[in-house]
């Protein structure tokens, strides 16, 4: 038998615990459950950790992870503590809608049902796959697993200028890393607004290079020096100790039985939503960056 609430919110991120409190603070019976595989690579906890090493002077991607972990776990330890003082049930482990009202919790050999009339999917994106075309060598990463390089690499070619290239690299610059930017598009600020411009400044003023109107066809292992050869369509090549793939994002969806239960997930497993959020099931919304492009009002509902 499944036990009820008035809302549920699925996600591991900031925004979904965010929405509990929110929804905690309205007199609503919440849940928050968290996929075992669902929580976000934060880019805020990097930032306050690339601080951290800086201001020790100990630079070092072993410095670096302590203090990712660090961060982390005391923001970890601060969210639960609010989501229990304001009276959040949070659950943890491999999730499955089983209907547009009922998710199913395994941690372990504990299965939990749970129920409510409407479900939030604040479970956020990942970083793509890194495609073909860049190989198997082991220091070639996405945003989110850079961090397991053994050490920090003396230079970095970052693949797309978009919000996460430009954060990147930036943190990478501050490092003492040598950033090279490449992206197909010939003028960047077509990319950038905003925030955004800030970071394009940023990285100008910290030395990153930019191959715009250029694309990465090919990357290659090295015996010797640098670990990379980084082949581009203008017939240029780059020679780095690691690159990194920042173009295109993808829901925290897989494995939730979402389609299964008439979700509609685009091609990138964000969810299909009219101008409110709502889904194609009505009883689940998706806020944040699981939202996919936008549906035509007629195949909502």
């Amino acid at each position: 038998m499944a036990v009820n609430y008035d809302q549920i919110v699925v996600g591991g991120g900031r925004d979904a615990v965010a929405q509990a409190l929110a929804l905690e603070e309205q007199g609503q019976a919440v849940a928050l459950v968290i996929p075992a595989n669902g929580t976000a690579y934060d880019p805020v906890i990097v930032r306050e950790a690339v601080d951290l090493v800086i201001r020790s002077g100990s630079i070092s991607m072993a410095a670096l992870r302590t203090a990712v972990a660090q961060i982390a776990d005391s923001r970890s330890a601060s969210d639960r503590r609010l989501l229990a003082e304001a009276g959040v049930e949070v659950l943890t482990g491999d999730v499955q809608f089983t209907d547009a009202t009922t998710i199913t919790v395994q941690a372990g050999i504990v299965i939990e049902r749970i129920s409510a009339p409407s479900i939030i999917l604040a479970c956020g994106t990942a970083a793509a796959p890194i495609g073909r075309g860049f190989g198997e060598a082991t220091s070639v990463v996405t945003a989110e697993n850079w961090l397991s390089l053994e050490n920090l690499p003396e230079s970095m070619v970052i693949v797309g200028a978009g919000e996460t290239g430009l954060e990147h690299a930036i943190l990478l610059s501050r490092l003492g890393v040598e950033v090279t930017v490449v992206d197909e598009h010939s003028n960047v600020f077509e990319l950038c607004g905003g925030l955004m411009d800030l970071n394009l400044f940023e990285a100008q003023s910290l030395g990153v290079a930019f191959r715009l109107n250029d694309e990465v066809i090919g990357v290659e292992s090295r015996s010797t020096g640098k670990a990379l050869v980084v082949r581009l369509s203008s017939g240029r090549q780059l020679i780095a100790d690691a690159a990194m793939t920042c173009v295109g994002r993808v829901g925290r969806t897989n494995g939730l039985n979402l389609e299964a239960i008439g979700v509609g997930l685009d091609e990138e497993g964000r969810a299909w939503c009219d101008a409110e959020g709502h889904t194609w099931v009505p009883s689940i919304i998706a806020v944040g960056a699981v939202v996919g492009f936008r549906a035509e009002p007629a195949l909502v509902g």
